[in-house]
């Protein structure tokens, strides 16, 4: 069996003492800067303070620099890796490819981890990051355990899943709905969490919208909870149980880890896991939105979605059954003490919660009460019937407290040699087998007053202090009738202990810094044409764009894609498939056996699965939006695999743009008409409110969500079952075009969605025109402007930074 290991979450110093004290094998932070939670971030200073700390008590550290990059940040971020590498991290955790191509330049052997922001979700995608140089991969949240089975036989590399903490609704590394409403993006570590809004859903063909019975949340997830799965997972072949949660309270981290230690060791030494219903009310108290299983055991639906509430429920404990003025009286069912947090729920009145500072058991002000009926004072209306939910405990929290000094000391063993004329010698180890020896540069001598006995120098020796060490024995050999000063002792103990400490903190001795210069090809741009491209969903928007002179098509319908293809060669057009961000195995299977049967020689790339898969078959490869493109070296990256050609990312602006294209040494591309894909996901909102496993409405009828500020997200399916969220305005750069051309951007794409004939048609139009006459048709983008269906979406502000 496999090294397995606990991996926690840390944000702050706080968390760090919970995680290792409650046996975490390795922890994950972040820095200033290229992290994936940005208020979760260590200075360099404070990351040299954990990985000692961690090292010392043999806890791995991982740093995140699981973020997208842009050019201008590029030497600072080797600067950062020089510095992570220096200071003796275990391994570091990426989403850019160019970052993943960067590390692997500057140090081949410092341990590489794809994020979960790489959205490698199916084996070829595996297969792919074990080729390319990592090491680990952090799998997608949606993989179920079959998938992530097939991933282990199929690969020799390490896995690491999520076990618990709080879901994205879209998968990782594709969310654009925050970065598109408010320039906070998740790519860049500053998610707004938009997925925890209110929405409703909208029958678009009727403008009706639908009852909702669930709640209004019909985008947030529950929390992830497997711990009763540990077994399951362990012999599936994961390597790595990871807790999400960087930016919870120290509670939290010790609470969970806590549970999750158990429950690893419990399997390992007895192939079962029984977790008691203490460790699962406090797992519950501690943070919940409602547990799930999750994807990975087939939860989905009303099982996965957390649509009543967004954020922690808390555990019910009791309800409301009299209220006279201010004063309540609540029936409990569970004790209550005096600081808890308590939350009232009523069904037709909004949540209101409070922090228990008087109560009253018949009268009597009580600091503890029991089961039973309770009085006390609410700052604001509450009504009989009122559900009361317990949000905080102060008796957990007192319960799983860590401070500096409650951290466990490291035990040492040590054996002495104190003879006459000869230096005190001291050998000590640890259970790690780390083993230093010290000696004196004095010797003992003869005693003429009070020899030192030997339980004296033992207490000396004891004396650990603010150190992480305790001695659990000591073997003193000593002669008789000898002496040495105090000092001399007391100053040896301290070398030992010194020596002893840098042994535990230094896990990857002789590492050395490596100055490269990492090289970049150039592009000769000046004979490339400009070109407009199409990208179509099916046969009809296909037909639609046959009879308007465009060379080259995009077509996303991979089970229709042998019709498409006779139909293009019929007009003299270029069909290219553009293969699906999100594909299982199977589906990898049935797409490489179409593509292979047809006359295809150019492929756009929506993962790596699909690359690795047709690899090395003589096709053309070209990337789609989906794999972030901000900055020279993921385009190199890019480039050394095979690809001729990128599209650039959505979240790049005109400056970034700018000196991009002037370096990139490949082709580019620019989507400059579409709706914006916010997210993709396999949770099915229209499902989740008809409550029907195969209701497939979304073929017959247009869906989409509407959110606090009455915009209306559109909804497609695509693929198996999973579900885009489109932008309620479309995205239109034609203002741009010649600029855009002057930048050296070759190709242009038109990404249509759910328009329909007359909407495609003028918008090829107006694009045409602006290419070859350099001229806007100001009365087409009108229309957009005027009906506020229109964005420029990151060009002028970008995201931030």
């Amino acid at each position: 069996m496999s090294t397995i290991e606990l991996l926690a979450p840390v944000g702050h110093r706080e968390g760090l003492l919970a995680a290792v004290t409650n046996g975490a094998d390795a922890i994950y932070v972040g820095g200033a800067a290229f992290g994936a939670r940005k208020e979760a971030a260590f200075t360099n200073e404070e990351l040299i303070e954990v990985i000692k700390f961690s090292h010392l008590h043999n806890v791995k550290v991982y740093v995140t620099v699981n973020t997208t990059i842009f050019d201008q940040e590029l030497e600072a971020l080797k600067e950062y890796i020089h510095f992570l590498y220096l200071n003796d991290v275990d391994a570091i955790i990426v989403q850019d490819i160019g970052v993943a191509h960067l590390v692997k330049q500057m140090y081949p052997d410092f341990e590489l981890h794809f994020s979960t922001q790489m959205t490698l979700h199916n084996t070829k995608g595996v297969e792919f990051a074990k080729q390319f140089g990592a090491d680990r991969v952090v799998v997608a949240r949606e993989n179920t355990l079959e998938e992530i089975k097939a991933m282990k036989q199929a690969v020799d590399i390490d896995l690491e899943v999520f076990v618990h903490g709080a879901l994205c609704v879209c998968y990782s590394g594709q969310c654009l709905m925050s970065s598109m409403i408010g320039a906070r993006s998740g790519n860049r570590g500053a998610c707004a969490q938009t997925c925890r809004l209110p929405y409703e859903l909208v029958d678009l063909s009727s403008g009706e919208t639908l009852d909702s019975n669930v709640g209004d949340f019909l985008l947030s997830p529950k929390d992830l909870k497997t711990i009763d799965e540990i077994g399951e997972l362990i012999e599936a072949g994961v390597t790595s149980f990871k807790i999400e949660g960087r930016l919870k309270k120290p509670e939290y981290v010790a609470t969970v880890v806590k549970a999750y230690r158990e429950a690893i060791d419990q399997y390992v030494e007895t192939r079962r896991v029984k977790i008691s219903k203490q460790t699962h009310a406090d797992m519950d108290q501690i943070f919940s939105r409602g547990f799930t299983k999750g994807f990975l055991f087939g939860d989905k639906g009303l099982n996965w979605m957390s649509a009543d509430r967004p954020n922690h429920k808390g555990i019910l404990i009791g309800e409301v059954v009299n209220v006279k003025g201010k004063r309540v009286t609540i029936n409990l069912k569970s004790p209550l003490e005096v600081g808890d947090g308590l939350r009232f729920v009523g069904l037709n009145s909004k949540d209101q919660g409070l922090q228990v500072q008087k109560m009253f058991v018949k009268g009597n002000d009580v600091k503890l009460a029991n089961p039973g009926n309770v009085d006390l004072d609410a700052p604001f209306p509450v009504s009989k019937g009122m559900k009361v939910y317990k949000t905080t405990s102060v008796s957990l929290a007192k319960r799983v407290e860590v401070t500096e000094k409650s951290v466990p000391k490291i035990d040492i063993y040590g054996e002495v040699s104190a003879k006459l004329g000869e230096p005190l010698k001291i050998m000590a180890w640890d259970n790690d087998s780390n083993m230093v020896t010290v000696e004196t540069e004095e010797v003992f001598e003869t005693a003429t007053n009070t020899p030192l006995s030997q339980d004296r120098l033992k207490q000396q020796l004891e004396k650990t202090g603010s150190t992480a060490f305790s001695f659990a024995y000591i073997n003193i050999n000593m002669d008789e009738g000898i002496t040495m000063p105090i000092s001399i002792i007391n100053k040896i103990r301290r070398e030992l202990l010194e020596k002893l400490e840098k042994n535990r903190t230094q896990h990857h001795a002789g590492r050395q810094r490596r100055e490269i210069q990492p090289t970049v090809s150039n592009l000769d741009t000046t004979t490339i044409t400009p070109q407009l491209t199409v990208s179509v969903r099916n046969i009809k928007q296909l037909q639609t764009v046959l009879n308007h002179n465009i060379e080259t098509i995009y077509y996303k319908d991979i089970k229709t894609l042998k019709k498409a293809v006779e139909l293009g060669a019929a007009h003299g057009v270029t069909i290219i498939p553009q293969l699906p961000r999100i594909i299982d195995d199977s589906e990898i299977e049935q797409a490489t056996q179409i593509i292979e049967s047809l006359p295809l020689q150019t492929i756009m790339l929506g993962e790596y699965g699909m690359y690795h898969a047709l690899q090395n078959k003589g096709y053309t490869f070209l990337t789609d939006f989906a794999f972030n493109t901000n900055n020279v070296q993921s385009i190199q990256a890019l480039k050394q695999l095979g690809v001729s050609q990128v599209t650039l990312s959505y979240e790049i602006n005109q400056k970034q743009l700018r000196g991009l294209v002037k370096q990139s040494p490949l082709p580019t591309e620019m989507i400059v008409y579409t709706r914006i894909p916010m997210m993709i996901t396999k949770h099915c909102p229209v499902k989740l409110l008809n409550q029907q496993e195969f209701c497939r409405m979304c073929l017959s009828t247009p869906f989409g969500l509407r959110d606090r500020k009455n915009k209306i997200l559109p909804l497609l399916r695509t693929g198996n079952c999973i579900t885009e969220i489109f932008n309620s305005q479309h995205l239109i750069l034609i203002e741009f075009l010649s600029e855009l051309q002057k930048m050296g951007v070759q190709s242009f794409r038109l990404e249509f969605t759910n328009e329909n004939e007359t909407t495609m048609t003028q918008a090829i139009h107006a694009y045409q025109t602006a290419l070859q006459t350099g001229k806007v048709d100001s009365d087409w983008l009108a229309q957009y402007k005027n009906s506020d269906d229109y964005t420029k979406g990151h060009y002028h502000r970008g995201v931030c930074i």
